[in-house]
């Protein structure tokens, strides 16, 4: 059935194809770069960083089983013609293109969960890394708050996706009234639905520790762009549940094209992890001069003392004068891969300033 009577248009397997290997491949290159100018730059490798690593590990899992469906010229492909035209032929009958769909469409599934959930929280616990977060209670407990919620969505929906069909664990590709049997479409409504509100959360939530600061407003828009470069996914999160609203309400089995159908909602979801996983690391290395004047310092209130000597007087990678050996050495063990000092005049003090940049370590005299 080449039918479509959804409001999104079907993806070619030419596009799946390509988002299945550019964008794990980008991930790739990311991800190294992140890790290797932390170690150039002396700087410890911690948790943000290592849930990255293992987040890249499931996007790359989505891309090959992608690149699988559309190997096996399924995903992407029209549904091949029933014996029919009843709709009960087309819930029962199940051909082998249909079944390498539903298996791909599953394992996806399966394999974006942690994927998504890894880097919601690898995004916090990098905020955690800028921020004071000793020195700012509040933001210390909705951090810690939103890695427990966003901990618990991850383990919940996993095992809600293997388990979806209790015992029955080959019903997921299985034909049509097999599928429905598990209440497959409640479940993604849940997860689609949860996804975007807690991502949602997890990127305005260094939002208003920046609007505290004192900088200029064009600093403080620059800054929380650079921070918030991970919603680019949240508009392939939003497509993917209109589409699945619509299979939800209409019975895709008898409006659309199954298997291009399932396509749309893998091709998004691709989409949405690897934007994700991308942007998640850009804030932490340095990718244009341009990029790092634009957003070069953003400011904590309060949280260093004041210099004997002015920073203005140090290069921008000294984080902190070499008088101050145990303020830099809290500097680094809080550091993103930030630099935060602060410098004073006579009329008025500049906050501490962090640069989303990787940074050259402090000598010690």
């Amino acid at each position: 059935m080449l039918t479509n009577e959804l409001s999104i248009s079907f993806i070619p397997a030419s596009q799946v194809l390509a988002a299945a290997i550019v964008l794990p491949c980008v991930g790739i290159a990311s991800v190294f770069a992140r890790i290797y100018l932390r170690l150039r730059h002396e700087i410890s490798v911690k948790t943000d960083d290592w849930l990255i690593v293992a987040a890249l590990v499931f996007v790359i899992g989505m891309g090959t089983v992608q690149i699988y469906g559309c190997a096996k010229k399924a995903l992407g492909y029209p549904t091949p013609t029933y014996s029919s035209d009843s709709v009960m032929t087309e819930l029962t009958e199940l051909s082998e293109p249909q079944r390498t769909v539903e298996l791909v469409d599953w394992i996806t599934w399966v394999l974006m969960t942690p994927a998504n959930g890894l880097i919601k929280l690898s995004s916090i616990f990098l905020y955690r890394r800028i921020f004071a977060t000793g020195q700012e209670r509040m933001f210390n407990i909705l951090s810690w708050a939103l890695i427990g919620i966003c901990a618990l969505w991850t383990v919940a929906f996993f095992f809600a996706t293997i388990f979806g069909c209790g015992r029955h664990f080959d019903y997921p590709w299985g034909p049509l009234v097999e599928i429905s049997s598990c209440n497959t479409n409640v479940r993604l409504e849940g997860l689609m639905i949860s996804d975007l509100i807690t991502d949602l959360l997890v990127w305005i939530l260094p939002v208003p520790m920046i609007w505290r600061t004192q900088m200029k407003f064009g600093r403080k828009v620059a800054a929380t762009g650079v921070l918030l470069l991970a919603t680019i996914s949240l508009a392939a999160a939003v497509v993917r549940l209109i589409v699945q609203e619509q299979i939800t309400n209409g019975g895709y089995a008898a409006h659309t094209d199954v298997d291009q159908t399932l396509t749309i909602l893998l091709y998004w979801s691709m989409l949405e992890s690897g934007l994700a996983l991308i942007a998640s690391c850009l804030p932490t290395m340095r990718l244009h001069t341009t990029l790092t004047t634009m957003v070069s310092l953003i400011s904590l209130r309060s949280w260093y003392p004041s210099s004997k000597k002015t920073a203005s007087s140090l290069p921008y990678w000294h984080g902190l004068s070499p008088d101050e050996s145990n303020q830099r050495k809290q500097w680094q063990s809080n550091s993103l891969g930030s630099s935060l000092y602060q410098k004073k005049s006579r009329s008025s003090q500049s906050l501490p300033l962090i640069q989303l940049d990787l940074v050259r370590r402090s000598q010690e005299r």
